[in-house]
């Protein structure tokens, strides 16, 4: 100061200041993560604060009055009421209810008259009469992944093991499935942490387009005979088989075999004494059957069966007899019928759920409907405009509905089978919530790249939000296709921790994609079959910019991504393919390579016959930064997924961050999920903020 005049000091800070925001132009000034309020809004904090936002019935044997545990919010103690619907009244319990809230579950090798008992050693099959303990041997040939034993994969079995048998009802008769994975594959993972010497684990696996993949067999025995007969089974090859286990089966036993190609299946039944099999209903839809959605329930001994289908390019139930002729379409319309919740053969009606039917209503709200065997009678049963889980009463005579949206907390109410409202018995409590400064994510609604489709989405921000700032936005991704993560429901504790993570300076969106999710149309749900690795990509991409264009707030040129297998592969082709769009990811236990996921993920969702495609091709491609995450002890996605990915970035020169976390599966628990999310934020911090 003393060399220069305070009039030249002032002249240089100006053109100071002018070379500063000329250096800043064009982009945003560097923020500091708020690392405190990211600790203060971690979902164990919310969660106590919130107590239950669910209640769960526990019916009183041979009555319509049940019980319920609620936590209490801020408050480490739970309290139990017991509730009447008939009188309308809620009590105050003094106690737990003996017995709590777990059935009593009969063994199923025990024939229904309780005489006989099926069981399995060293992986043959023994029946004892139980009265005198004796007992005959079945079968000689049973090993090692070629069992009589519902746990196969064991060579050291001794003792009685459970069969997964299924009894006639008159108990004279029994069959079973056994499969032979002898031939099949393997891959191993290692436990670090295991007691004394690192755990090697090593299992069966499918891979897509495998030559060697399990085989089905099938038998019927009788407490007769010395031996067991085998049902001709013989269709396609390499099919898939599944046993039909509603009640004990009468004259026949009812089965469904799958096509390896996955767009054909049938169901057949079985004659429990002869063994002769005859096909009831063969589908077929191309390219995929939407076995995410599909359910077939029989009841009345097979008269009446009811077989879920997308054949008119929307999920519906269809009614057939037991000679597999089509009765009539149980529901019918362009929405899609959900899963069969309960089946009144008195009454000839079923209770289902149903997504889409209700206009101006999220298409993924469920509402329970009503309707008559004969497809007539069709009722809402639960009105109000939000998404409803709900459980029947044992007498079929109450519901219990527990229902909320994202920005209305639940509530759960009691209704009559005509869907009138009984009494309400629990309103969820989140005034403690509220005041610690939680607030509810907003839900949006953004249009897929086509221009026409509506893809629905989540916002969290920074609770200290200013909407005069410019913020960078995350994109929590999941790509289904067999679910979409994206909460209807209110919620407090998402899956990924979204709220803890927009605290630190962030929009964090999630959104729907085309192929995302199973319960739209067929159209939606198929349309990602044969580009399982990129069918997600342009939609999100698109969502994010649309986003960008409406709310000022959002900085288009600071987005980063993340997500967890799925979406950790979803994660690494973005940034793969937009290089110059996604500036920032991290990526968990991603399948980046599908060839060597399980088969019937990638068989199902890539298709039989088309050309896969992995991540490790899109290495060189990518310039954000990218953090690659996985468990050691991942035996779901096996950590090979992420070290090829690995290998690709290293071969392709690529700096990136790598994380295992030891002795962790699929899914991280305890302190190492807590330490993971907290480098996550730490990693979006660094590159998005600074």
């Amino acid at each position: 100061m003393n060399s220069i005049s305070k009039k030249s000091w002032k002249h240089v800070q100006s053109k100071a200041v002018c070379l500063l925001l000329l250096l800043t132009a064009g982009r945003a000034v560097a923020q500091q993560p708020d690392y405190a309020a990211a600790e203060k809004y971690e979902a164990s904090h919310l969660q106590e604060l919130a107590g239950s936002l669910q209640q769960v019935p526990f019916f009183v044997k041979g009555d319509s009055s049940f019980w319920y545990r609620q936590a209490l919010p801020g408050e480490k103690k739970d309290v139990y009421y017991m509730v009447d619907p008939r009188a309308k009244t809620k009590t105050l319990l003094s106690k737990v209810p003996e017995g709590g809230p777990f059935k009593k579950v009969f063994h199923s090798d025990v024939s229904p008259d309780t005489l006989w008992e099926l069981y399995a050693e060293q992986h043959n099959l023994y029946l004892m009469k139980r009265n005198d303990s004796s007992f005959r041997q079945l079968t000689h040939t049973g090993e090692v992944y070629h069992s009589f034993a519902s746990v196969a994969d064991r060579d050291d079995m001794k003792g009685h093991m459970i069969t997964d048998a299924v009894w006639s009802r008159d108990s004279r008769h029994f069959c079973m499935l056994r499969k032979d994975s002898r031939k099949v594959g393997t891959m191993t993972v290692l436990n670090s942490l295991f007691y004394g010497r690192p755990y090697i684990n090593t299992y069966k696996y499918e891979w897509p387009m495998d030559t060697a993949v399990t085989q089905y067999e099938m038998y019927i025995g009788s407490t007769t005979a010395d031996s067991l007969y085998k049902v001709n089974l013989t269709r396609w090859p390499d099919q898939e088989v599944q046993l039909i286990t509603t009640k004990q089966p009468g004259e026949e036993m009812f089965l469904i075999r799958r096509k390896r190609t996955r767009d054909e299946m049938e169901l057949c039944a079985v004659n429990m004494t002869t063994g002769v099999l005859r096909v009831v209903i063969h589908e077929e839809s191309k390219p995929v059957i939407n076995e995410d959605m599909f359910q077939v329930v029989i009841v009345n001994e097979g008269r009446d069966i009811f077989w879920w289908s997308d054949r008119t390019g929307w999920g519906q139930y269809y009614h057939y007899n037991r000679e597999g002729r089509l009765l009539n379409a149980l529901t019918q319309g362009n929405w899609t019928a959900g899963k069969l919740c309960a089946t009144d053969t008195v009454k000839r009606c079923v209770y289902l759920y149903g997504y889409g039917r209700e206009k101006e209503r999220n298409p993924y709200y469920s509402f329970l409907y009503k309707v008559n065997f004969d497809g007539t009678g069709f009722t809402l049963l639960t009105p109000e405009n939000a998404t409803h889980h709900v459980f029947l009463s044992p007498k079929l005579d109450y519901l219990i509905d527990n229902y909320s949206r994202i920005d209305m907390p639940p509530g759960s109410v009691v209704r009559n089978m005509k869907g009138e409202l009984m009494m309400e018995f629990f309103k969820a409590d989140v005034s403690k919530l509220y005041a610690y400064g939680w607030k509810a994510p907003e839900p949006f609604i953004v249009k897929a790249k086509d221009g026409v489709t509506d893809l629905y989405g989540l916002m969290w921000k920074p609770f200290n939000f200013d909407s005069t700032k410019k913020y960078p936005v995350i994109s929590q991704v999941y790509p289904g296709p067999q679910i979409e993560t994206v909460w209807s429901e209110f919620t407090v504790t998402d899956r990924y921790n979204n709220t803890a993570l927009a605290q630190m300076g962030f929009i964090v969106v999630c959104m729907g994609h085309r192929g995302n999710s199973p319960i739209r149309n067929a159209a939606y749900y198929k349309y990602g079959h044969g580009n399982l690795r990129d069918y997600a990509l342009e939609d999100d991409k698109y969502g994010l910019e649309q986003l960008g264009s409406r709310f000022a707030y959002i900085d288009l040129n600071r987005v980063g991504i993340f997500g967890h297998s799925g979406g950790g592969m979803m994660t690494v082709a973005a940034m793969g393919t937009y290089p110059d769009f996604y500036k920032a990811g991290v990526a968990s236990s991603g399948n980046h390579d599908n060839k060597i996921y399980n088969r019937t993920w990638g068989e199902v969702y890539q298709g039989f016959d088309k050309p896969y495609t992995n991540n490790q091709s899109l290495a060189a491609n990518i310039k954000g930064s990218l953090m690659l995450v996985a468990g050691e002890s991942d035996a779901n996605v096996n950590p090979a997924h992420t070290m090829r990915m690995a290998d690709a970035l290293i071969h392709a020169g690529k700096d990136f961050d790598l994380l295992l976390l030891p002795g962790q599966s699929h899914t991280y628990e305890g302190v190492y999920k807590t330490y993971y999310e907290k480098r996550l934020r730490s990693f979006f911090a660094k590159h998005l903020l600074q």
